[in-house]
């Protein structure tokens, strides 16, 4: 079951970048597509919460301490980046500070990419 939780979270995380943004950034301008990401992402991160735990519970069932340790950080980035970093990224938009908001922007897809990075290291290690 970790595989497939750990496979589920890493998926979405793809499905985002690959194929949402691209989207909403071709069809929406730039108004519309900030609309729709304000609306998006708390719901991005709260399905993150959710899957990271639900790993959270199946790796304490299957003592995997490993497993433990990647959905405890996951599930505190993505509180992190649905309660504290998005509403601070937004202010810096609304209040046209585009250098704080583009380093903070940078913050939250490098914390993006670490989530990824460690879910493609667990699924390497569960497949073995």
């Amino acid at each position: 079951m970790l595989i497939f939780i750990t496979s589920g979270i890493l998926s979405f995380m793809i499905f985002f970048p690959v194929v949402v943004a691209t989207s909403v950034f071709k069809v929406l301008d730039e108004n519309q597509s900030s609309k729709f990401l304000r609306i998006f992402f708390p719901k991005y991160y709260l399905f993150g919460l959710t899957l990271s735990a639900i790993g959270l519970i199946l790796s304490i069932i299957q003592n995997h301490t490993l497993a433990l340790s990647v959905f405890v950080f996951l599930i505190i980035s993505f509180l992190f980046s649905k309660q504290i970093l998005i509403p601070i990224i937004n202010k810096a938009k609304d209040e046209n500070k585009e250098e704080k908001f583009n380093k903070l922007h940078k913050f939250s897809v490098f914390i993006n990419f670490f989530q990824m990075a460690l879910c493609v290291l667990l699924l390497i290690y569960l497949l073995k």
